[in-house]
């Protein structure tokens, strides 16, 4: 994780590469998953990416419950 703000209650899997994102409270980050490395590949995903670069991820762009339990 580099250059990111991470909120509460993230879980980062395993293996994972996060440079220049914000990632909201909840996001389950899968094992493997590499953010803010290649910002087309983040658009294709749904994620927001500024015109800075910096990439957004929420539980629901993952296609993840955004009102699960903590």
């Amino acid at each position: 994780v580099e250059s990111s703000v991470i909120l509460p209650n993230v879980d980062i899997g395993e293996r994972c590469k996060i440079k220049n994102a914000v990632i909201d409270k909840g996001c389950l980050i899968p094992e493997g998953m590499e953010i803010g490395m290649d910002l087309d590949r983040d658009r294709e995903r749904g994620f927001y990416v500024t015109e800075n670069g910096i990439v957004l991820v929420t539980p629901d762009m993952l296609g993840q419950d955004v009102h699960r339990a903590y």
